[in-house]
């Protein structure tokens, strides 16, 4: 894992980067994009505990060539390394079903996809930690950023989604987190 992109590049050519988007010094989804600029012929997979249904399409978009989700069995991560390393994209089978079936007008969750879109990355990862139950506090503490930041992105996340309270945007996560289970 990459903890520091000035170290990787000042020592390594690497082939395959797998990356948590989550981990503090990173800049989550934009350190995809940092990585591609800085190594063009490096394939990037993302190997997070963040729900697949929720990221994956973002981060693939921002130029991973793979997610996985740490939860994966063995011989799952075994394949998606190959596949990265071989310079294919890799998802597992569910969202591979999940996305096929969206694109083909097969999925009842079209509205609330749109809604998400809506949403920056930092703040989808906001909701993402509402819908588990987790406080503004905690919240902070796991993004190392101020209580005030997560009050203002929590402001913007209600008018974004057209919520009128902080209940409706803990329901809202809430459905959400439940849906991608």
């Amino acid at each position: 894992m990459v903890d520091h992109l000035s170290d990787l590049r000042s020592h390594y050519r690497p082939d395959i980067i797998a990356l948590e988007i989550s981990v503090a010094k990173s800049k989550g989804i934009a350190a995809i994009k940092d990585l591609r600029r800085q190594f063009p012929s490096t394939n990037v997979l993302v190997f997070t505990g963040h729900d697949e249904l929720l990221f994956a399409e973002r981060c693939l978009k921002a130029g991973a060539r793979g997610y996985l989700m740490k939860s994966a069995p063995e011989s799952e991560i075994v394949k998606a390394f190959k596949s990265v390393a071989s310079g294919n994209l890799y998802i597992s089978e569910r969202l591979r079903s999940r996305i096929l079936n969206r694109i083909s007008g097969n999925s009842s969750e079209e509205e609330m996809h749109n809604c998400i879109d809506q949403l920056s990355d930092r703040e989808l990862l906001i909701v993402q930690h509402i819908g588990q139950s987790k406080n503004n506090q905690e919240i902070a503490s796991e993004l190392q950023i101020s209580i005030k930041t997560i009050e203002s992105h929590r402001s913007r996340i209600k008018s974004k989604l057209q919520l009128s309270s902080p209940n409706e945007l803990v329901r809202y996560a809430m459905r959400l987190h439940n849906s991608t289970i």
